[in-house]
């Protein structure tokens, strides 16, 4: 009973210092001062993240998988480790099962495949090669599996291979209409006579050849990490020629690896370089992604091209756990814009400064303009497949600085009145007002938002509302925020009522000294205008 009673003396004590104190740290719509928002967008997020793993899976999402994807089933099952991938946001591989041995296998082996990635909503490639006797028992094999969506047929193939894979290519395509065979590019720092000429001409030459009806991804491989810290920027200008030609070419997609391995010569990324590998495909248009790798390839660190980290060991064990989970967390981010970015075409990929050649730079009529500071940004155009909802991606090139404020100038004579950002974890938009004439909002490292253009009029505030729901008198009384719906709580929670002080407060307070009987009114007027004025609170 002593505990109760001052219980409620101090909650009351508390809630009259709230109310005379309101002038000085008024309760602000904008800053919460609970969880509740946070609860509220967790809810929001895990609903959206169920939404995304049981819509079923098909070259129609944006795909995101990897090279290398098992260790020995001796260590841990297929069946295990294909639930850490599905676990980690991983939707797609290139090698379902055993990696790189050439072989078709069989048919028990392929059945077997399909019903553990059906099981999990996952999609794969069948084993191919550029041997034609594998293409008539692949294309066996695949018959009526619906998460096998093509065939790999080589990886890197110089440019005097380009007329034998244009003729395997049409025999894939009269053999099996409903899937694609695949073939990944060189990049650019591939040696010239590996090439046949310039970059641009070598992915030029290879559609021409192949035929652009035959290709469903432009795909090539680029690893910028290197040993000593090292990054090379160049990668965006590779970006720019398969973005380009895939553009002029039927708007064909585009696939890349971003690079999560160490080998010869390289270095692991940390995270902030892995989200800035994905966000600058992203903001080029690419609509598949396989990482190199998930698993260490090789059987040592020194034997071969000399492997010696990824994301997981080639023992099955998880090296750094904040890594991996951070880089599932990408995937999920990732897999989280496909709705939007699935419909959408990379038009142009504008760079905000011009330290990188072979790349667009922005026109100086573009109604967004950097407004100042260090201006390392990407803004794509993104024209829409279908409909007429415009937007634009910015990305932040910058990986060494933490979160940056990034500030843009708005032509408001153009015919944009506002944007609506939207949010990969939950699959909502969020508008985003220009304030004086300037667009500002803050990135990670190495992170792009997408926006949506808005033509219309930025519509009116919500309205706050001015009354909270009672509650039951035998609960915990406790001051709920008033929310605007499209703002995530910047603040944590306020202490509960248990932790609040028994002591009185002394005179420096606003409401001067209270006690005796003082405490008693005090209770009493906490009561009263929890009944009937408790919309003060509110204001």
């Amino acid at each position: 009973m002593k505990c109760s009673l001052i219980k409620a003396l101090s909650l009351s004590l508390s809630l009259i210092f709230g109310l005379l104190t309101m002038s000085v740290l008024p309760i602000s719509a904008a800053e919460p001062t609970d969880a509740n928002g946070d609860e509220e967008y967790e809810a929001k997020k895990a609903t959206y993240r169920e939404k995304i793993m049981a819509d079923d899976v098909t070259t129609d999402d944006l795909l995101i998988g990897s090279w290398v994807s098992f260790y020995s089933f001796d260590t841990d099952s297929y069946e295990y480790q294909l639930d850490q991938m599905a676990a980690a946001g991983i939707n797609f591989n290139m090698f379902p099962r055993d990696f790189g041995s050439g072989a078709m296998f069989d048919a028990e082996y392929w059945n077997n495949v399909e019903e553990q990635y059906a099981k999990r909503n996952m999609v794969y490639q069948m084993n191919g090669s550029m041997a034609e006797k594998n293409i008539a028992i692949g294309v066996e094999y695949a018959a009526g599996k619906e998460h096998c969506i093509g065939y790999h047929v080589v990886d890197e193939p110089t440019a005097d291979k380009f007329p034998e894979i244009a003729r395997l290519f049409g025999i894939y395509r009269e053999a099996d209409q409903t899937r694609y065979p695949l073939v990944n590019l060189f990049p650019s720092y591939a040696p010239e006579w590996a090439l046949g000429g310039t970059y641009l001409e070598h992915v030029t030459n290879y559609v021409q050849t192949v035929g652009a009806e035959n290709i469903d991804y432009l795909s090539h491989d680029y690893y910028p990490f290197r040993d000593g810290g090292v990054v090379l920027t160049d990668i965006f200008a590779d970006m720019e020629v398969l973005r380009s030609v895939a553009y002029e070419n039927g708007k064909l997609k585009t696939h890349a690896f971003p690079q999560s391995t160490a080998w010869n010569g390289t270095r692991m990324p940390n995270i902030d370089e892995m989200r800035w590998n994905v966000y600058g495909y992203l903001a080029y248009g690419f609509k598949a992604l396989s990482w190199f790798n998930l698993v260490c390839p090789g059987s040592s660190d020194t034997e071969g091209e000399g492997f010696r980290d990824s994301l997981i060991y080639r023992d099955g064990t998880i090296r750094d756990p904040e890594l991996f989970a951070a880089w599932s967390e990408l995937n999920w981010e990732v897999r989280g814009l496909s709705s939007i970015l699935m419909n959408l075409d990379a038009a142009h990929a504008y760079h905000t400064d011009k330290k990188i050649r072979g790349v667009e730079y922005l026109p100086e009529d573009f109604f967004l303009q950097p407004g100042g500071g260090r201006n390392e940004f990407i803004i794509s155009v993104m024209e829409p497949k279908e409909g007429d909802e415009n937007y634009i991606m910015i990305f932040n090139k910058n990986t060494k600085r933490k979160e940056i404020t990034g500030k843009f100038a708005v032509n408001l004579s153009s015919d944009v009145k506002w944007l609506e950002y939207f949010d990969p974890f939950i699959g909502e938009y969020i508008p985003v007002k220009f304030s004086d004439g300037m667009l500002t909002d803050t990135f990670k490292p190495g992170e792009g938002k997408l926006y949506r253009l808005r033509y219309d009029e930025y519509p009116q505030e919500t309205e706050i509302p001015t009354e909270a729901p009672t509650e039951p008198a035998t609960e915990e009384i406790t001051v709920a925020p008033t929310e605007v719906p499209t703002q995530l709580p910047t603040e944590a929670p306020t202490e509960s009522p248990s932790e609040f002080t028994t002591e009185a407060p002394s005179s420096k307070g606003c409401g001067g000294v209270i006690s005796g009987m003082g405490v008693m009114i005090s209770a009493l007027m906490a009561a009263w205008c929890l009944r009937k004025g408790r919309k003060e609170l509110a204001r």
